[in-house]
C-alpha cells in the first residue's frame, strides 16, 4: 500500500528531485548534435555529412527506444538501502562518462557508433530511474507543478550545453566540455544522495508484468495518443534542431566554426524563453488541464519554424533579429509542450510502476527523434538532385507541418479518477 513518508510537496524537494534532468538535458545537448556533428565533418567526405550524422544517431536512438523500459522495470522492482532509482543513477552516471570520453576519441564510424550504442545505454539507465522520482515522491495533485519545476531544471542545460559546445567546438576544442559534464554529474549525484529520500510514496509493483512492454487496459487509449503527440512534436523539434549546424553552415555561408557558435548563442535564447515560461506552464497545466497547453504549443512551433524558414530564403545570411525573434516564439511552444505533455502522463501511469510506464513513454521521444534523423539522408539526397539546398527547405517545412498536426492528438482526459492507482 502506498505510504505517506518520502513525499516532496515544496519546490525545494522539486528541484531536487529534477537534478539529474539538468546533468542528463545538458549532456544530450552537448553530444547531439554539437558533437556528433564535430564527428560527421571529420569522418564523411563532402555532401555526406548530413547522411552520417543522421543515420548514426538513428541507430542510438532505436538503441534508446529499446533499453530504457527495461531499465525502468529493474528500477521499478530493486530493493536496496538507498531506494529503487539512485543505484541506477549513480551506476549509470560513471558509466556514462566512460562512453562520453570513447564518442568523443572515435576514430572511425564503426567506434563512433559503439561509443553513441554506450552512450545511449548508459544515458537511459539513468534517465528510467530519474524518471520514476516525480511519481515516488509527489501527489498527484502537485505534479503538474512539480514537472514545472523538472522541465525548469531541464531548460537550463538546453541554454548552458550548447553554449558550452559551441564556445569549445567555435575553437576546435572537442575535449572542453567532458570535464564539465564530469563535474556536473559529480556535483548532482552529491545533491542527489542527500536531498533526495530513498522511501517513496509507492512501494515496488508486487507482481511483475508477463512482458516489460505491456500496457494495462484501461490505460491504453489515453496512453497510445500521448505516444503518438510526444512521438509527432518530438520528431518535427529533433528535424529542426538535429541539421541546424549544417543548415547555417550552407545556407547563409559560414564556417563550421561559426555555425556552432551560432547554434549556440540560438539554443540559449531559446532555452531563456523556455525557462522563463516551464513553471507557469507547469501551473497552469494544474489548473487547466494539459490541452489547452498543448494546442499552444503546436501552434507557436508550427509558426516558429516557419518564420525561422523564412530566414535563410529572404536574406541569405544569418539575419539574428528575425532569428532571435522566431526562436523566442518555438520557445514558447517548447515549453507549453514539455510542462503540459509531462503532466499528462504522470496522470496516467501507475505509481507502483512509474519508471516502466515512464520507459515507454520514452519510446516516442526515441522513436520521434530517431525518425527525425532519416532527413539527414534526405537533405543531402535531395541537395545532391537538384544542385541546390532545396532539401532543406523541403524537411524545414515538414517540421512545421508535424507541429501543427499535433493538434489533432491532443486529447488528454479530463481527470485522473479512472486511474485510481496513478495517485
Amino acid at each position: 500500500m502506498p505510504t505517506t513518508r518520502g513525499a516532496a510537496t515544496t519546490w525545494p524537494q522539486w528541484v531536487a528531485l529534477g537534478l539529474y534532468g539538468l546533468a542528463l538535458t545538458m549532456t544530450s545537448n552537448v553530444v547531439d548534435p554539437p558533437w556528433l556533428s564535430q564527428k560527421a565533418s571529420e569522418l564523411a567526405g563532402p555532401g555526406w555529412q548530413n547522411t552520417l550524422l543522421g543515420s548514426v544517431a538513428f541507430i542510438g536512438l532505436i538503441w534508446a527506444a529499446l533499453v530504457q523500459p527495461i531499465f525502468g522495470a529493474w528500477s521499478d522492482r530493486i530493493r536496496s538501502p538507498w531506494g529503487r532509482r539512485k543505484p541506477f543513477l549513480w551506476l549509470g552516471s560513471l558509466l556514462l562518462a566512460l562512453a562520453l570520453a570513447l564518442l568523443v576519441a572515435a576514430p572511425s564510424v564503426p567506434l563512433l557508433i559503439l561509443a553513441l550504442l554506450l552512450t545511449q545505454t548508459f544515458s537511459n539507465m539513468v534517465q528510467a530511474a530519474y524518471q520514476g522520482l516525480i511519481p515516488d515522491h509527489v501527489p498527484e495533485h502537485q505534479r503538474g507543478r512539480a514537472s514545472g519545476i523538472k522541465g525548469f531544471m531541464e531548460i537550463p542545460a538546453v541554454v548552458i550545453g550548447p553554449l558550452i559546445a559551441g564556445y569549445f567546438l567555435g575553437r576546435g576544442q572537442i575535449w572542453g566540455p567532458y570535464p564539465v559534464l564530469l563535474m556536473v554529474y559529480l556535483l548532482v549525484g552529491l545533491i542527489t544522495a542527500v536531498a533526495v529520500p530513498s522511501q517513496a510514496l509507492a512501494e515496488p509493483p508486487a507482481r511483475r508484468p508477463t512482458w516489460i512492454y505491456q500496457v494495462e487496459w484501461d490505460r491504453a487509449p489515453t496512453f497510445a495518443f500521448w505516444l503518438a503527440h510526444r512521438l509527432m512534436f518530438w520528431w518535427a523539434l529533433l528535424t529542426l534542431r538535429t541539421f541546424l549546424i549544417f543548415f547555417f553552415r550552407d545556407t547563409m555561408g559560414l564556417t563550421i566554426e561559426q555555425a556552432q557558435a551560432l547554434n549556440g548563442t540560438l539554443s540559449a535564447i531559446l532555452g531563456a524563453m523556455i525557462l522563463l515560461l516551464m513553471v507557469p506552464s507547469g501551473a497552469l497545466a494544474d489548473r487547466w488541464g494539459p490541452r489547452p497547453l498543448l494546442w499552444g504549443a503546436g501552434i507557436m512551433a508550427g509558426l516558429g519554424t516557419f518564420g525561422f524558414l523564412s530566414v535563410s530564403r529572404l536574406y541569405g545570411r544569418p539575419e539574428l533579429p528575425m532569428l532571435v525573434a522566431a526562436a523566442l516564439i518555438i520557445g514558447v511552444g517548447v515549453a507549453l509542450f514539455v510542462a503540459a505533455s509531462w503532466t499528462w502522463i504522470t496522470r496516467i501511469v501507475p505509481s507502483d510502476e512509474a519508471a516502466r510506464y515512464l520507459g515507454l513513454g520514452n519510446i516516442a521521444t526515441a522513436v520521434g527523434s530517431a525518425i527525425a534523423r532519416l532527413s539527414g539522408p534526405a537533405i543531402d539526397a535531395l541537395n545532391r538532385a537538384t544542385g541546390s539546398l532545396l532539401g532543406y527547405d523541403v524537411i524545414y517545412s515538414l517540421a512545421g507541418l508535424l507541429f501543427l498536426g499535433t493538434l489533432l492528438l491532443a486529447r488528454p482526459p479530463a481527470s485522473a479518477a479512472k486511474h485510481p492507482r496513478a495517485g
